[in-house]
């Protein structure tokens, strides 16, 4: 979720990691099971087989980065209990419909996180290092205005993961069995352009980054 960052005007933007996240997440499980379909692999199997892409590049950022994060646990958990479920049901529409009730409870737990400390912003403390961090840690406790930007943003995405379920569960119930995977895909990468598309032009309005930085350097005077 690149468009969780709310990033200082002067930095520079590479687009390399979420096109890799892309190619993992959507063309590699889409050409996996559309092409062991066309082999003759059976529904089950394909669609087990077109995790592995998505399931590769979670483990991979776990080594790389050396620590599993919050958002890392839960995004491998989602995914070996939805492997469990789908083993132990057999059912073709069920292996589809899973994916959109474990994107239902990440929203869900979106959701939970609004009381405290919301989860983008728990997540990006996570990733930030250095300098990076220790200005996040500033902004949080004397800008009330980033505080609602994390807010707002944790709230937006929590709403859209559950939209997303809703929606992939019904479609794993009335589509074509075979036409489903490619469907939900394309309706969750419709979804996630539009949340990443408000997250950046939101948490990067020129106006609210001069607001949070005069009351985090308002703050920093009155001590």
């Amino acid at each position: 979720m690149t468009g969780m960052r709310i990033a200082n005007k002067h930095e520079g933007l590479s687009n390399g990691p979420l096109l890799q996240s892309l190619a993992l997440n959507v063309a590699a499980p889409l050409a996996v099971f559309y092409g062991l379909r066309a082999a003759g692999v059976g529904l089950w199997w394909a669609v087990l087989a077109s995790a592995v892409p998505p399931t590769a590049e979670a483990l991979l950022t776990v080594a790389r980065e050396r620590r599993v994060g919050m958002l890392g646990v839960l995004v491998l958990s989602m995914v070996a209990l939805g492997a469990v479920l789908s083993l132990v049901t057999g059912s073709p529409r069920f292996m589809f419909a899973k994916d959109g009730w474990m994107t239902g409870i990440v929203g869900l737990v979106f959701l939970a996180t609004l009381r405290g400390q919301p989860i983008i912003y728990r997540v990006l403390s996570s990733v930030a290092k250095g300098d990076k961090r220790a200005e996040l840690e500033r902004n949080w406790q004397a800008s009330p205005t980033f505080r609602h930007v994390m807010r707002l943003l944790t709230a937006v995405w929590g709403m859209g993961l559950l939209l997303d379920s809703v929606v992939r569960v019904v479609l794993a119930y009335t589509l074509p069995i075979d036409s489903v995977m490619l469907v939900t895909t394309l309706q969750y990468v419709a979804l996630f352009v539009a949340l990443e598309i408000f997250s950046r032009r939101y948490g990067r309005k020129p106006a609210r980054t001069a607001v949070i930085h005069n009351e985090v350097a308002a703050a920093a005077t009155a001590i």
